[in-house]
């Protein structure tokens, strides 16, 4: 395993009753770089996002954070790991304050307990306000600091999003997974997305994303695993990939200009 590795997905396989939807895939994500996830549909892509963060378990192999067995637990326990994610549906309080969702972001991180809380305890308070500081942060890295108070429905679908990779942010992870994060945007969008992703990386953050926006991947990611048919049958850098003979039959269906 490389030694800069943050996450080592081991030989991974699952299986759905008669339906093999990962078969022995391993994949080595190093730190500090953007990793694409590519493949048609139904090549298992988020099957193996949802085994990375808990969502279901791995009827073989084994997945490892810089190092270390991440144990077969519920996904708010990966999140206190270093472990966060968004979704292909945006999945937020629609009713709530953009502050208020992202605030959620920080539970794993917030010793206060449940009578502190109704009780409205003075470290309750303390807490709060420290919750409330470091939601503002992640607003701001995401250019939507002006936007806390406003209620979260009333935004557009791409200011939606950015809440979400804020409140991502807000959990203080190690590694960020992105499950089709260009979904539904218009290219203005994307353009900020595209940025947004590049400045994560060089913050340090690591990043795994599955994307079907070609062009995108290929702008954004240092290296790229593609699946099909639960197997991984490429990986490399973009050009690599590009021009890489079983992706472009499996996937690409041509070669890209």
């Amino acid at each position: 395993m490389n030694t800069s590795s943050m996450l080592h997905i081991n030989d991974i396989s699952k299986w759905f009753g008669g339906l093999q939807a990962l078969s022995n895939v391993s994949i080595s994500v190093t730190a500090s770089t953007v990793h694409g996830i590519i493949g048609p549909n139904g090549a298992g892509k988020t099957t193996l996002f949802n085994v990375i963060t808990g969502m279901i378990s791995p009827d073989q192999g084994s997945v490892l954070l810089k190092g270390k067995l991440l144990p077969r637990q519920k996904p708010h326990k990966l999140v206190s790991m270093g472990i966060a994610r968004t979704f292909q549906n945006i999945r937020l309080f629609k009713n709530m304050t953009v502050l208020e969702n992202v605030m959620i972001g920080q539970h794993v991180h917030t010793p206060t307990p449940v009578f502190s809380i109704i009780l409205n305890t003075e470290f309750a308070r303390i807490w709060e306000k420290k919750t409330r500081e470091e939601a503002l942060i992640a607003l701001a890295f995401v250019g939507l600091e002006a936007k806390a108070a406003e209620i979260v429905k009333n935004l557009s679908y791409g200011q939606q999003r950015l809440i979400e990779f804020a409140r991502a942010i807000a959990a203080k992870p190690k590694l960020i997974l992105l499950d089709e994060p260009a979904a539904g945007m218009n290219p203005t969008e994307k353009a900020n997305l595209l940025q947004f992703v590049s400045t994560l990386r060089e913050n340090g953050y690591t990043i795994i994303l599955i994307e079907h926006d070609m062009k995108l991947v290929m702008n954004i990611c240092d290296t790229i695993s593609v699946l099909d048919h639960g197997k991984k049958i490429a990986e490399g850098n973009p050009e690599d990939i590009r021009i890489h003979p079983e992706v472009i039959r499996a996937y690409l269906g041509k070669r890209e200009p």
